[in-house]
């Protein structure tokens, strides 16, 4: 792990041993507090491949990073100008973490997501959320006076409403994120911010992305047939793409569908999720009962969370498996993934 401390220009003493600290701990050479000051803007040895991308972070500071997520240049946001900065490198990522976030990053309030400006620069999440910052935020109780006040921070922008976790799905604008900042947390007599009254978690929107599956043989479904069980009377809700319910092995089985994504309708444009319906409860009837499903007696209610580039928030996850539980399904199937981080994110909060 390699780790650098930018501190703006005239910092207290007290910062200057902190950077000492950081500076031996993490093996760094040179003299003790010899980190580089940060001028208004300031610069860092990265790699010079890609195309830059400028990230506004939560906190209003704006920061640009080359194409394979390096950090090229720091920006502190307006009236951030004092506020100490540390780089942190590992496992092919970097994070830039402002010191004013430290403890609630610390007390699992912050995702760390959110300062990983590798994760911040995929142009997919960039698209998703159309270049502003996708944000998951959880309340505590009612929390009437922060709900208020983070809708006006971001212009209403409100994506989802997600009951399941307390919470909602939100779109900061580089504009806007500063306010969102002082919607969110509450300055402390030590430097640093705390959470808003009312303000339980803040996530990361990530991505989620399709996967496919293994054939249904290999799980033994032939067998279960035989022994009488083809999940007659079972509702099956398939979070996916879509469903194509036209299809042949699909359109006496598809029974209620919902549009949760970004695209106009509830088209099936990539096929995985008439995939996935289809090993789930495919009738077979295209291939003479030969490659019917596991289910075939079951039914299906296609909740559309991926877009028709196959790709979806996790809001859009967690609003299709709220979606699907009111519909009465038995068995919910996410046939999408994305990269792991550490602590419980969103889509995992809603599940548990």
């Amino acid at each position: 792990m390699f780790i650098r401390t930018y501190r703006p220009r005239h910092a207290a003493g007290a910062l200057a041993l902190a950077t000492a600290v950081v500076a031996l701990s993490t093996g760094l050479t040179g003299p003790a507090g010899a980190a580089p000051a940060a001028s208004p803007a300031q610069s860092a040895p990265a790699a010079t491949t890609g195309t830059p991308v400028t990230i506004t972070l939560i906190t209003g500071d704006r920061v640009t990073v080359n194409g394979s997520g390096a950090l090229v240049r720091f920006e502190p946001g307006k009236g951030r100008e004092r506020v100490p900065v540390e780089i942190e490198r590992a496992d092919g990522r970097t994070l830039v973490l402002p010191a004013d976030a430290r403890a609630l990053l610390a007390s699992g309030k912050l995702d760390r997501r959110l300062f990983d400006v590798t994760t911040l620069a995929d142009p997919t999440l960039r698209a998703l959320h159309r270049g502003g910052l996708g944000l998951i935020v959880q309340y505590e109780g009612e929390a009437t006076a922060a709900r208020t006040e983070l809708r006006s921070a971001t212009g209403n922008k409100t994506k989802h409403a997600l009951p399941t976790v307390n919470a909602e799905a939100v779109v900061a604008s580089p504009a806007d994120a500063t306010k969102v900042w002082e919607a969110l947390t509450n300055p402390t007599t030590r430097g640093v911010r705390a959470a808003g009254a009312g303000i339980g978690q803040v996530w990361l929107d990530g991505v989620r992305k399709a996967s496919l599956d293994k054939s249904t043989k290999q799980i033994g479904a032939d067998r279960a047939w035989q022994a009488g069980f083809d999940g007659k009377g079972v509702k099956i809700a398939v979070l996916d793409t879509g469903v194509d319910k036209t299809h042949a092995d699909l359109k006496t089985q598809v029974v209620g569908e919902k549009n949760f994504s970004d695209s106009p309708d509830t088209a099936d444009r990539v096929g995985h999720g008439t995939h996935v319906a289809s090993i789930a409860a495919g009738t077979g009837a295209a291939s003479g009962g030969a490659l019917k499903g596991v289910a075939p007696g079951a039914k299906v209610i296609s909740g559309k969370v991926l877009d028709d580039r196959g790709y979806g928030s996790d809001s859009a996850v967690i609003a299709g498996m709220e979606w699907a539980v009111a519909e009465g399904a038995d068995i919910v199937n996410l046939s999408l993934g994305s990269r792991d981080f550490p602590g419980v994110d969103p889509v995992e909060a809603a599940v548990n």
